[in-house]
């Protein structure tokens, strides 16, 4: 079996695609991402695809056969001379990837959760004295950014994440998710700061909290829960009874409540590869 990276090979490919070569060399890659390719007798058997994460993650996608995950991992970081990651929510997929030499990295467990239990488990929140609560579409746009790109590094898995400015701006003023009354940023009043946000995306599957997260310095109040509860009650009018939304099993504070609010609705696992 030989690894090669990927330069023009469709008519090759592209049966691992489940698409003919001119499909496939329609399908433009992601800026930064590559390909490459297990073949063997002539024939490609597998292939993976890598893609550059926020947090600066190599993560691969493969199809194919799985025996060659292992092949083309070591070629993958032959070539980039970096650890590869991987992203799964098929258990099937991970025994692949484990037998591949991919070890667990993080594990995350999704819920869907009834807004009456989540709005009933807030209720009794404040807002603290010295805080106010702005919609996203009130603040500054670079400072919510960069206070986005704080929170998400406090999220596990995602240490070191640099957002993607363009992307980020795109998300607040074009995606039809978006909707301020349930992103929302709370700021310090007397140093103007910003120290917290949470946003719920308002997806057409169903409402889905993205994110809620406060500055290390400002844990320990009921600000988080006070911002919750203001989201939930703007998502809850968007006609569904639950929200989703996924934490990490190491979260001892979050994963715990999620747990007894929430029913599962399945894990996923972030794996790494030396």
């Amino acid at each position: 079996m030989k690894v090669t990276e990927f330069t023009d090979e469709y008519e090759l490919a592209a049966p691992l695609f489940d698409s003919t070569a001119a499909e496939l060399r329609a399908r433009t890659l992601p800026p930064g991402s590559r390909r490459w390719l297990a073949v063997d007798d002539g024939i490609a058997v597998a292939a993976a695809t890598s893609m550059v994460r926020p947090d600066d993650r190599v993560f691969l996608r493969f199809v194919g056969d799985a025996e060659a995950y292992g092949p083309l991992a070591d070629g993958v970081i032959a070539t980039l001379g970096r650890r590869v990651h991987a992203f799964t929510r098929s258990e099937e997929m991970l025994a692949a990837l484990e037998r591949a030499g991919f070890g667990i990295e993080n594990v995350t467990e999704d819920f869907a959760v009834p807004f009456d239990r989540a709005l009933a488990l807030t209720s009794r929140a404040w807002l603290p004295s010295g805080y106010s609560l702005h919609r996203a579409d009130e603040v500054d746009e670079d400072r919510l950014f960069a206070l986005d790109n704080m929170l998400r590094r406090d999220v596990p898995g995602s240490d070191g994440w640099r957002g993607n400015r363009e992307w980020f701006h795109d998300e607040l003023h074009g995606d039809p998710a978006f909707d301020p009354s349930a992103y929302l940023v709370a700021q310090e009043e007397n140093s103007g700061e910003y120290v917290g946000l949470t946003r719920i995306w308002r997806n057409d599957s169903g409402p889905r909290l993205g994110l809620i997260g406060v500055r290390r310095h400002h844990r320990g109040s009921t600000l988080a829960p006070f911002m919750l509860h203001r989201a939930l009650e703007s998502a809850a009018t968007w006609g569904s009874e639950v929200f989703h939304t996924g934490t990490s099993l190491s979260n001892r504070v979050v994963y715990p409540k999620l747990s007894e609010l929430g029913e599962s609705q399945g894990l996923s696992w972030q794996l790494v590869r030396e």
